[in-house]
């Protein structure tokens, strides 16, 4: 339940529920009943209807004809779409971080990727994400360029049913850790076209992996 904060209970309510997509507790195709989510936070209808607007806006949330609101699915094409922003962005990000990033901040990339691998093997999941994501806002901060971070936390929202996927593809973990080193060394040899690259290589290694994964529950589907 909501507590009366100073941010509008509004702003908590679409927190609290993009938090819930994002972390996969709300699974797509979710039914997001407004009279349950009344209860479960404690706010009025009208609340609950202005953040479930908000998160339709974002495309966390779509109204199904005769179902209501629900958490959104995605298709194959938005797959596609979503990891060829995530691609572009965090190339950009690369080789911004390689151009303009400062030691300090390349550094702290190094220390948040030896997190990742120090913990990883013994992670959970929703924790291994959360250990991404703090490389990739260490990123994009040493990339000196917040609106790359602001589009990307959009992105990586929208795919996040999908980083599960791949995170647990068997092997990836040991994968990614080295595609993510051979990125922190290209940055820290200030070789940007190639921090660009293996940016892009990352990100298009887990878009293979989640595009596999909905084109076999596709196939699932249809027999």
């Amino acid at each position: 339940m909501l507590t009366r904060e100073a941010a509008p209970l509004r702003a908590q309510a679409v927190k609290f529920l993009r938090d819930k997509i994002v972390s996969g507790e709300y699974a797509p195709r979710t039914r997001l009943t407004e009279k349950r989510l009344e209860q479960e936070l404690g706010v009025s209808r009208t609340v609950v209807r202005e953040a479930l607007r908000q998160l339709e806006t974002e495309n966390l949330v779509e109204i199904a004809p005769n179902i209501g609101p629900m958490v959104r699915g995605l298709t194959y094409d938005d797959v596609v779409h979503l990891y060829q922003v995530r691609a572009a962005l965090e190339s950009a990000a690369g080789r911004l971080a390689a151009e303009v990033g400062s030691p300090e901040d390349v550094g702290q990339l190094r220390v948040l990727l030896d997190k990742v691998g120090a913990h990883g093997q013994d992670a959970d999941v929703p924790e291994l994400v959360q250990l991404k994501n703090e490389f990739y806002s260490q990123l994009v901060r040493t990339s000196g360029n917040p609106v790359i971070g602001e589009m990307l936390a959009n992105v990586q929202a929208r795919i996040s049913q999908m980083r599960s996927v791949t995170l647990s593809a068997p092997g990836r973990l040991s994968t990614m850790l080295d595609e993510l080193g051979q990125v922190v060394d290209a940055i820290e040899a200030g070789d940007a076209a190639r921090a660009e690259q293996l940016c892009r290589a990352h990100v298009e290694a887990a878009a293979a992996i989640a595009l596999a994964h909905v084109a076999g529950s596709a196939d699932q589907e249809d027999d």
